[in-house]
């Protein structure tokens, strides 16, 4: 039986051969290996494709000095939060980021497409929010390097699609190679601080609500993953929800707006102060100089739920919207 391989595998074999570490040679392998139909043609190649792993992993075990992590990509973090696009091939990640954000991420049929991150900024009203689509994940692969942004990143979004009969295999397997790299959502969190794992906010982002079948997906899909991730529905065909998806993402951040004003004039509702759900007066103090936190007495607050103009104390817990006035 002929292998019948795919033009991206042959891409990916040419970028082997220029490969010069053992970390990108054993991702690209393993990139092939995810890459390959899986059929008696191709048992023969997953076989070697498996021993030149295993050979190169004992090579690099031999000659490895000082342990160093891998990473040949940095995500420079703008905005006032970061989060990562995640997902199996062909889930819509390039395409949502493209309508989320002004990014022109590669966007084709087949899978493997995005093989390094791409980097978009989404506008949140008067804020905005870094969106990064990363190579795609599966059962047999996941780049080596993705693990150390993954960490560094305030929420991660599983990207599933709804047209496939394989929506609950999709997050398995990301969550499956997820945890090969010691990251689990953070609700499982409780009791396993020993095992030196990163423990994140996750949320999933169910896609292409438009195809046939995706409303009795979606209903398996919150069957038996609502208690553990928020689940949004959307289609990058549909403006609304993706306007929707962005206030989620904000939501889901768990982060909040406050505003500055000067006495005898109208706050400033353009520049917003982003804090962590729960600051205090003082942290929005500090966020402006440590200087102006330190001398701080108290301040005047306008927002819901509250007197107009009313006295708080340093420690006064802050809401979304707030309008702070300080004394010192």
């Amino acid at each position: 039986m002929p292998a019948n391989l795919p033009p991206q595998y042959y891409e990916a074999e040419r970028r082997y051969k220029e490969a010069k570490t053992y970390e990108e040679k054993i991702s690209i392998l393993q990139e092939l290996l995810a890459i390959m139909p899986k059929h008696k043609g191709t048992d023969k190649l997953q076989a070697d494709l498996r021993a030149r792993i295993s050979r190169l992993k004992k090579e690099k075990e031999k000659k490895r000095g000082p342990r160093r992590r891998f990473s040949p990509y940095r995500i420079p973090r703008e905005g006032v939060a970061q989060v990562i696009l995640i997902g199996t091939p062909n889930t819509g990640k390039s395409s949502i980021l493209s309508a989320l954000t002004k990014a022109t991420p590669q966007i084709a049929p087949y899978p493997f497409t995005t093989r390094e991150p791409v980097v978009g900024m989404m506008v949140y009203e008067n804020i905005k929010i870094q969106l990064v689509d990363t190579p795609p994940i599966s059962r047999d692969f996941i780049a080596p390097w993705l693990g150390d942004i993954l960490r560094r990143a305030d929420l991660l979004t599983i990207v599933v699609d709804l047209g496939r009969e394989d929506i609950l295999d999709q997050i398995d397997d990301v969550l499956l190679k997820l945890h090969e790299l010691k990251i689990k959502p953070d609700k499982e969190g409780e009791n396993d601080e020993e095992e030196n794992f990163t423990y994140k906010r996750m949320i999933v982002l169910a896609n292409k609500e438009d195809l046939e079948g995706a409303k009795e997906r979606f209903s398996i899909l919150k069957e038996f993953y609502k208690d553990k991730f928020p689940i949004i529905l959307t289609s990058i065909k549909n403006i609304d929800k993706m306007d929707k998806v962005k206030k989620q993402i904000y939501q889901f951040l768990d982060i909040i707006r406050v505003y500055t004003k000067v006495p005898g004039q109208p706050p400033d509702m353009d520049d917003p102060i982003v804090l962590k759900r729960g600051s205090l007066v003082v942290d929005a103090a500090r966020s402006i100089h440590k200087d102006f936190a330190a001398n701080l007495k108290y301040a005047r607050i306008w927002g819901t739920n509250k007197f107009k103009g009313q006295k708080v104390e340093r420690e006064h817990v802050l809401e979304e919207g707030d309008i702070l006035e300080f004394h010192i």
